[in-house]
């Protein structure tokens, strides 16, 4: 089995974290979940924010995208972050996906072999 990064992992649980608040206006939630099956683990991030254009949706792990509502945030976006928590995902053999609506909030879920041990 591999080890796992234990600070990359954390980031990339802080970087989807801190992308919900930034998209969650006050009074929203954000939700986070862990779940482990025989197999896997789940890390889901669910938030009531402004969610995704079905358009942008299938772009918002490539480096440097942009959607036009993230730009008009002045953070700047989702850009670079989300690139850099794929690429650690996938470095562990793991997979994450998004799901959203516009208007209606994001749920990005994170799945990793429980096959990992901790070093």
């Amino acid at each position: 089995s591999m080890a796992v990064d234990t600070a990359k992992i954390r980031q990339v649980i802080e970087n989807l974290l801190s992308n919900a608040l930034r998209y969650t206006d006050s009074g929203g939630i954000v939700k986070l979940a862990l779940k482990k099956e025989a197999s896997e683990i789940r890390i889901t991030v669910a938030d009531t924010g402004i969610g995704i254009s079905e358009k942008d949706l299938p772009y918002i792990f490539e480096r440097f995208y942009r959607t036009d509502k993230s730009r008009a945030r002045a953070s700047g976006g989702m850009g670079i972050g989300l690139a850099i928590v794929k690429a650690v995902v996938e470095a562990h053999h793991g997979s994450i996906r998004a799901e959203s609506r516009e208007g209606a909030g994001s749920t990005f879920i994170v799945t990793l072999p429980v096959s990992l041990s901790a070093e």
